[in-house]
């Protein structure tokens, strides 16, 4: 508050050479005082940063001990942000797959791949959950609004596909 003051003392139209002079010292000792603080090394304590919980890793199929299965997928269900495939379910089904969706034209290629997966891939690795016969996965993955013909990747074979929304 003290600075605007120093600041119009000195620069306002009209004021005597002692008010002008008293306005330098003051800023000169604004100045001073600044430097004094900022050199005696008191900082105040940075503020609390809270505590960050890294996501726990998603397990893959490499990881799991199931045996390697190619699942033919029955049906594929599609929504504006997910893809969700369907098989029957087996003894043993393991606990994630590896999922590959790849665009061309409005087909929806569809690999899906269960147990340990060789290679360098551009896999989602998701959840397998079980209902019943049916085991299915949840993919997210944002799709243009057209009419899309899922296939499998491995056949080529056409795929039931229900598209919702």
């Amino acid at each position: 508050m003290l600075t605007p003051v120093c600041v119009w003392l000195l620069f306002g139209i009209g004021q005597p050479l002692r008010n002008r002079l008293g306005a330098v010292a003051g800023i000169v000792a604004l100045e001073g005082a600044t430097i004094v603080m900022a050199s005696t090394g008191h900082h105040p304590e940075p503020p609390p940063v809270a505590a960050i919980m890294s996501p726990r890793p998603v397990p893959s199929p490499t990881e799991s001990a199931c045996p390697v299965r190619l699942p033919h997928p029955d049906e594929v269900r599609l929504s504006r942000t997910h893809v969700t495939i369907l098989w029957p379910a087996v003894i043993g089904e393991c606990e994630t797959a590896a999922v590959v969706l790849g665009e061309k034209g409005n087909r929806l290629r569809v690999w899906v791949h269960e147990g340990a997966l060789v290679g360098n891939h551009r896999a989602s690795v998701v959840p397998v959950n079980i209902d019943g016969r049916t085991a299915f996965v949840d993919v997210a993955r944002k799709l243009a609004r057209h009419r899309w013909v899922a296939v499998d990747g491995r056949s080529g074979e056409r795929i039931p596909t229900i598209t919702h929304g």
